[in-house]
């Protein structure tokens, strides 16, 4: 079994916006001054707005489960062996909560955690999100086939 699933963010989201109000500065230049160079900067504005909102709604890895491994965004694969427990925990960072899934490894295990596991404050070094960011019926999935894995 290889299971991969994605990350789904609302298209009409604060980048989105972002590049609209760009679009509507840089729009807003056409009817002055065409060699100003502020101009430029907001087409420039407008065109990096557009960019960062199409690599964000590519088709980004959240999640890949295989028969003998989980892999979680871009880190190294964690062995199932190599997993104690998994807790679906609810989490507050600033004033929000975060309801995520939150797997423990074992002591000792040979597993090279990348910057980000190791500074990751509340949630942890393995930790799949639940929060909205993955399709409600993917969140459920997940859950599912990781407590069927871990015995």
């Amino acid at each position: 079994m290889n299971k991969t699933y994605y990350y789904n963010f609302n298209k009409f989201d604060a980048s989105f916006w972002a590049m609209i109000l760009a679009f509507i500065m840089a729009a807003g230049c056409l009817g002055c001054c065409k060699c100003c160079c502020f101009c430029l900067g907001v087409w420039i504005l407008f065109g990096l707005t557009v960019l960062l909102w199409c690599y964000k709604h590519i088709k980004h890895k959240a999640v890949v489960i295989t028969d003998e491994s989980i892999k979680i965004d871009y880190c190294n694969p964690l062995a199932w062996k190599d997993i104690k427990s998994a807790e679906v925990k609810t989490i507050r960072m600033g004033r929000k909560d975060y309801k995520i899934l939150s797997l423990e490894p074992k002591g000792n295990i040979e597993y090279r955690y990348n910057w980000l596991q190791k500074h990751n404050c509340c949630f942890g070094p393995f930790a799949i999100p639940l929060y909205g960011i993955l399709t409600p019926e993917d969140e459920d999935e997940i859950v599912k086939l990781v407590n069927g894995k871990i015995k």
